[in-house]
């Protein structure tokens, strides 16, 4: 569903309950600005960002070669240098 930002403006609450229908998509002139989502889609959201930055960091840990212990060893070192 597409509305425009001056609909989202006047009427914020009614669309803010019509929610649970799906995603809102707020435009401007036209065009896409943003996005109005359900709390849970939001969440949803961000667990699969995360899952994603976590593959990332695995991926360009195992490239790397630094071992598990390795990380923990380095990690903790450092954390005791700043105390």
């Amino acid at each position: 569903m597409y509305i425009s930002v001056a609909e989202a403006h006047h009427r914020l609450s009614h669309w803010l309950k019509r929610l649970d229908e799906g995603p809102i998509t707020i435009t401007r002139r036209g065009k896409p600005v943003g996005v109005l989502i359900a709390p849970e889609d939001y969440e949803a959201l961000r667990r699969v960002r995360a899952y994603l930055q976590m593959l990332r960091l695995s991926h360009a840990l195992r490239e790397s070669g630094l071992t598990a212990e390795e990380l923990f060893r380095s990690s903790r070192e450092e954390l005791e240098a700043r105390r």
